[in-house]
């Protein structure tokens, strides 16, 4: 499976409105409550489950530990957690190797390499955003480097 190529911030504010609703919801009633499109929602739940931050059965949404340590904690222990675990997830872990490999590269270079993975370039954005977030790598000037 492809990682879903949604905003860091799409999926902390969908914890926030699970977390806010107690915890457990129908996705049903979050998309009503956040007015979202159910394709994108859809695609906000899968990264969260990847990330092991919700379960997901039977339409309901629930908050794991980790979701709710992400709510509930301060942003650096939520980027600790990233870091760990988007290290052994695609397309996070072929990105850190290949900048491990190059040393150092230029944005535009990161993001034809994160297309070549298949991913249109609005996505491939998206997933070097959640890559510098974690702090898999940062971006120093043009350059992208190991963080």
């Amino acid at each position: 499976m492809k990682f879903p190529a949604v905003g860091v911030d799409q999926v902390l504010g969908f914890l926030k409105v699970v977390h806010h609703l107690g915890g457990r919801a129908d996705v049903m009633y979050i998309n009503d409550a956040v007015d979202a499109d159910l394709g994108d929602l859809s695609h906000v739940i899968d990264a969260a489950e990847a990330l092991g931050l919700v379960k997901f059965s039977g339409g309901d949404v629930e908050l794991t530990p980790e979701g709710k340590r992400a709510v509930e904690s301060p942003v650096k222990n939520f980027q600790q957690y990233l870091k760990s675990k988007l290290a052994s997830v695609e397309p996070f872990r072929q990105l850190v190797e290949y900048v491990a490999e190059v040393k150092s590269a230029s944005v535009e270079e990161v993001l034809e390499f994160i297309e070549s993975l298949g991913y249109g370039e609005e996505d491939a954005r998206k997933i070097l955003d959640w890559a510098v977030f974690a702090q898999l790598v940062e971006i120093d000037g043009e350059e992208v480097k190991l963080a």
